[in-house]
C-alpha cells in the first residue's frame, strides 16, 4: 500500500518538459516555413 501511494505522489508531481520543448520547436518549424512560402510569394509578386 506505501509504494501506491508513492506511486501516485510521483504521478502529481511530473511535468512534461519534453512535450513542451517539442511542440515549441514544431510550432517554430511551421511558422518558418509558411514565412519561407510567404516570401517566396513576394518575390514572385503573387497577388491576390
Amino acid at each position: 500500500m506505501a509504494e501506491e501511494q508513492q506511486t501516485d505522489q510521483q504521478v502529481e508531481e511530473f511535468h512534461p518538459k519534453g512535450t513542451v520543448a517539442i511542440l515549441v520547436m514544431f510550432v517554430l518549424a511551421i511558422i518558418i516555413l509558411w514565412g519561407s512560402v510567404y516570401l517566396i510569394l513576394l518575390s514572385r509578386g503573387v497577388t491576390v
